[in-house]
């Protein structure tokens, strides 16, 4: 039996990487410090009239991510925010009375950044954080790209206050982590002790290679509404992907760049197959249907894929151990509806294999091969992220 399961992959194409500092889930990004007076005390902040003490030294304490990926050393006592957005992650830790910031943005990468991506990454960073460098770039032990820089922040009298920053960018497996360090420039000898311990703790883990499955018995078919989550799909959410069966659909967004996903349903593995699916665009993904899919014993995967996409193309592919050869090539078709619903109809008999699309034989072809395997749904990405919404799905 073939269980429930999802297949990722990277294609290998140069990384093209927009890059949104400090943006906080669309909204207006945050300053990097502020402060409660108009002029900072040193250790100390005014709050109702009264003095709050702040504790010096300033003490770490370990933090990490609710999955348990990620840990870094933060300084005690400073409020935490958390955003997510779109293949990022956000933390930013506040200081009391907000006269200090450390943020962490995570940018999922599907392939690591070249020295140049890395220090164009740090003059982006600076050019969102309206700061100029006082030196240039260098590389710590750990791998980091590290830079010095001078800003301003605005207090709550809108007078502006000048800001010592730490910039601190590394490349980890499959992500790339921006650390960022602002505090008055006057108390930066109060923070220098801890700069560079913070930076040294971090520590990021790979997202698993193996996609966590769905346990419910293999089917003989499927036929799926999406109406309810009954197990029978790959759910999850992180920096690389979403995917969800709410409001009656199944929604396959890829978060990264150049990266494709083939999702198939718990059932029993056969030769003959066919699949119908009622599909549309998110954005500017390639979405389609696989037939035949089987993982190898080495994890590697076999499986034959039509697809379709919103500049009116398809085509098709067999996948051999994950190494892809066109049995379509990429053709143009006026059939295909952009902006709206698609009904995909992709079957095999035998060795012959026919791509139906709203009614219409887009392709026929050959592939000498009767393996048996389990049908599934597939989504594409280039250069931006995007992804496909699938209903009313039907195997036989």
């Amino acid at each position: 039996m073939v269980d429930s399961c999802i297949i990722q992959g990277v294609k290998t194409y140069l990384v093209s990487l927009a890059i949104f500092i400090l943006t906080a889930c669309g909204g207006t990004p945050p300053l990097p410090a502020t402060f409660a007076t108009a002029t900072p005390q040193l250790a100390a902040e005014v709050i109702g009239g009264g003095v709050q003490s702040t504790p010096l030294p300033v003490a770490l304490t370990a933090w990490q991510s609710p999955d348990g990926r990620i840990a870094l050393q933060v300084p005690q006592g400073w409020t935490l925010e958390t955003h997510t957005e779109a293949g990022r992650g956000l933390w930013i830790w506040n200081a009391p009375g907000q006269r200090g910031l450390l943020s962490l943005l995570l940018i999922g990468t599907p392939k690591p950044l070249s020295s140049t991506d890395l220090i164009d990454l740090v003059d982006a960073t600076l050019q969102q954080l309206a700061a100029t460098s006082t030196q240039a770039p260098v590389v710590d032990a750990s791998g980091s790209v590290v830079v010095d820089a001078s800003g301003s922040g605005i207090n709550r009298e809108g007078v502006a206050v000048p800001l010592w920053i730490r910039v601190s960018i590394r490349q980890f497996e499959d992500s790339v982590a921006v650390v960022v360090l602002s505090v008055p420039a006057e108390e930066r000898a109060l923070y220098q002790a801890f700069v560079e311990p913070v930076q040294r703790s971090l520590s990021i883990a790979p997202l698993p290679t193996a996609t966590p499955l769905p346990t419910t018995t293999p089917a003989p078919r499927t036929f799926d509404r999406f109406d309810a989550d009954e197990g029978r799909w790959f759910v999850g959410d992180d920096v690389r992907r979403a995917m969800t069966i709410q409001d009656g659909v199944y929604r396959m967004y890829l978060r990264m760049t150049d990266s494709y996903y083939l999702s198939a349903p718990a059932e029993e593995p056969r030769a003959d197959q066919r699949i119908q699916v009622t599909a549309r665009f998110e954005g500017t993904a390639r979405i389609g249907t696989a037939l035949r899919f089987q993982q190898r014993a080495d994890s590697t995967r076999d499986y034959v894929v039509c697809w379709i996409s919103p500049l009116q193309r398809f085509g098709c592919f067999r996948s051999e151990a994950d190494q892809w050869v066109a049995l379509q090539d990429v053709t143009e078709s006026v059939v295909i509806v952009p902006d709206g619903d698609n009904r995909i109809d992709f079957a095999v008999q035998g060795t012959s294999y026919t791509l139906m699309v709203n009614g219409v034989v887009l392709t026929q072809f050959e592939y000498d091969s009767e393996a048996i395997g389990v049908p599934g749904l597939y989504v594409e990405t280039f250069d931006v992220a995007a992804g496909g919404v699938f209903d009313d799905v039907e195997t036989s």
